[in-house]
This record gives structure tokens, C-alpha cells and sequence, in this order.
């Protein structure tokens, strides 16, 4: 029987958390057992740690030096005759990597969720993968490619895109009342390109001065003067509200008409996920898999990477058609329902699990 161990960095807001918690709930569903561990015993954002506690699971917030947590952690493994190790990201795939030393019979499953990361990030998820773990899910087709080419064990990588939940009942067609609302949720990191985005927006305003446009950001992180400051300079802030990691994310979604990510690079995103669920139309850069998530010209489109023009004329289109944008947000569902959906991923992590 299939005792399951899932470890984390931390339990705080991200995506890496929010796709555990979402395969955590589907195999308890699915009637086998579970346990959750966080590494940093002490991070856990509220939200999930009320979801974790409305669960069967159970929950070992490890506290102490590093060697003390990783001796907590092998003495839950065996007090709770785990089977399977699913960890997600770096730290957590290096302990589940090294638990597989002490514990022979247990299969650890590791994660990665960005086709780029930081040079010493890649040589350590490399040893990781080629030979400590039995095998490494990657959540988009875009690194998987890329990562095979750096070496890589291709025989040892499975794809499992990201799962969200969805009610497709609650999609109503959106009325504008005159005013385009456009939003962006992510993290004040360099990934997520806000000036590409900013410069955009105030080109969209200055070609379009017949319209009312307002730009929501939504995130947190290192670069929020930055994004702030940037604003101010290019005269926009006026059109734009920032939201600093607020808790009615979906409620902000429901109030927008467009969806804009400029990333650099991504995995398979949640932000644009949660937005297709709440049948928004999508602008976002062709980078990793967001071509599975958008079908150019059916839910949205794909532009190159800090291509300011393309961007605008995008946002322009869709602006001037409230008929195209609800028409697209309702294939944003579609997409979501056909090929994102939770029965998906616990399939395939079930096919997964069934080859070891």
C-alpha cells in the first residue's frame, strides 16, 4: 500500500506549495495516505495552513539545525512506513535525494518548475537527479528539453503540467461599463519583466486616449519600489492600483477584463491558470509552457519577450471587443477543463507511483 511523504521548502503563498497542497488533497481523496512536511517548520502561510489542518493529513513542521531536521525527517519516514517521496524544488529534492541513502526501499520523486534556473541551482539539481533520485517531475515540456541538453538523464524525467480546481458555473460574461481593466499577478522578482509591462501600459494609455484603462498589479517581493518608482517616472500612476499580496486574488480577477504576464521565463504558470479559470482572455510571452495554457487567437495570444509593440496591439484588439473577450475567456475555461484539470494530474502521478 502507498504511503505517501510530500516535503517543501516552506508552505507560504507559491506555486511549488499550491501544487502539493492540490495533489496532497487528490491522493487522500483517492483514499491513500499522506503526510506533509515542511522544512521550514515555522513558514506556512495562514491560508494553507487552515486548508492542511481541514485535512486528514498529517502535518511535521521541522524545527532546528539542519542536521536535526534532516534526522526528524528520516525517523517520520519510518515511523510512518512512507513508500514514496515527492518533494518539490532544490532543498527539498537534495533531502529527499539523501533519504534515499538511509532508506533503500523508499522511491523519492523530486520536482522541478522552471525551465531556467541559477547556474549553481542546475549542478545540484543535476547530481540530484541523475543519481540520488528515482526520478524527477518536471511540471512544463519547455525545461525538459532544456535540461536534457545540459545532461540531464531524459529516461529518469517525467512531465506533469500544473492542475487547478474550477467550477465552470461560476464564468459569467463581463461588461466593462467603459472602463478596461488589466491585470498582472505576479511576484516584484526580474522574471516577472514589469518593465516591459509598465512601458506597454503607458503606450496602450498614450495611443488610446479616447479609452479608460486601469492596470491592476498584484504580488509582492524584493522589486516593489522598483515597480513603484517606475510607474511614477513613466506618469502612469495614476491609472494604476497596486495590491500587495491581498487575500481576494479571485474577486480582483473577476473585476478585470484582460490578463497580462510579460515573464522571461516561466514553468507552467499559475497565475495565468487562476486567470483562465476566472474566464479572462490572456496576453502573456511565449516562454516555457504557457503555449499549452494559451492557443493564439482562441483564449489570447503569445508575444515575444519584451516586445513592447506586439504587447500593445494585443491589449488594443482586445480592448475594442468586449465580444472577443468574453468569447475568448470561455475557451480560457475550455482549455483549462480539457488539459489542466485535477483528474489529470492524479492520473498521471498515479502512473507515476505504479512504475517503481
Amino acid at each position: 500500500m502507498m504511503r505517501i511523504a510530500i516535503i517543501c521548502k516552506t508552505f507560504l503563498k507559491g506555486g511549488a506549495e499550491k501544487q502539493a497542497l492540490t495533489l496532497a488533497r487528490l491522493l487522500t481523496e483517492k483514499g491513500i495516505y499522506i503526510c506533509l512536511v515542511n522544512w521550514y517548520g515555522n513558514k506556512v502561510d495562514p491560508g494553507n495552513l487552515d486548508a492542511i489542518k481541514n485535512k486528514t493529513y498529517r502535518y511535521f513542521p521541522l524545527r532546528g539545525t539542519p542536521l536535526l531536521k534532516l534526522y526528524r525527517f528520516q525517523k517520520i519516514l519510518k515511523e510512518e512506513k512512507i513508500t514514496i517521496v515527492v518533494s518539490y524544488l532544490t532543498l527539498s529534492n537534495f533531502v529527499s535525494g539523501i533519504s534515499k541513502l538511509f532508506n533503500k526501499n523508499i522511491t523519492s520523486i523530486g520536482g522541478i518548475r522552471n525551465e531556467k534556473l541559477p547556474y549553481y541551482k542546475y549542478f545540484f539539481e543535476k547530481l540530484i537527479h541523475n543519481y540520488l533520485n528515482d526520478a524527477t517531475v518536471f511540471n512544463n515540456y519547455s525545461a525538459k528539453d532544456k535540461f536534457v541538453k545540459k545532461g540531464f538523464k531524459a529516461e529518469k524525467i517525467c512531465v506533469i503540467q500544473n492542475a487547478i480546481d474550477f467550477n465552470n458555473s461560476g464564468v459569467l460574461a463581463r461588461s466593462s461599463n467603459g472602463e478596461i481593466k488589466i491585470i498582472t499577478v505576479g511576484r516584484f522578482v526580474k522574471q516577472k519583466d514589469y518593465t516591459t509591462a509598465l512601458n506597454a501600459f503607458r503606450n496602450l494609455v498614450e495611443k488610446n486616449k479616447n479609452k479608460i484603462f486601469t492596470y491592476y498589479i498584484v504580488g509582492y517581493g524584493p522589486l516593489e519600489k522598483e515597480v513603484r518608482s517606475l510607474a511614477k517616472n513613466l506618469k502612469i500612476e495614476k491609472w494604476i492600483k497596486i495590491f500587495i499580496n491581498p487575500p481576494d486574488v479571485v474577486n480582483i480577477l473577476k473585476e478585470s477584463d484582460i490578463f497580462l504576464s510579460t515573464s522571461l521565463f516561466e514553468g507552467v504558470s499559475n497565475s495565468i491558470m487562476e486567470a483562465m479559470v476566472q474566464g479572462l482572455p490572456v496576453v502573456a510571452t511565449n516562454v516555457g509552457d504557457n503555449n499549452y495554457l494559451i492557443k493564439d487567437g482562441y483564449n489570447g495570444y503569445l508575444v515575444p519577450c519584451k516586445d513592447v509593440n506586439s504587447i500593445v496591439k494585443r491589449l488594443e484588439y482586445l480592448s475594442e471587443s468586449e465580444e472577443a473577450r468574453n468569447e475568448f475567456g470561455k475557451n480560457s475555461l475550455n482549455v483549462i477543463e480539457s488539459s489542466f484539470s485535477g483528474t489529470r494530474l492524479l492520473e498521471n502521478y498515479l502512473s507515476l507511483f505504479s512504475k517503481f
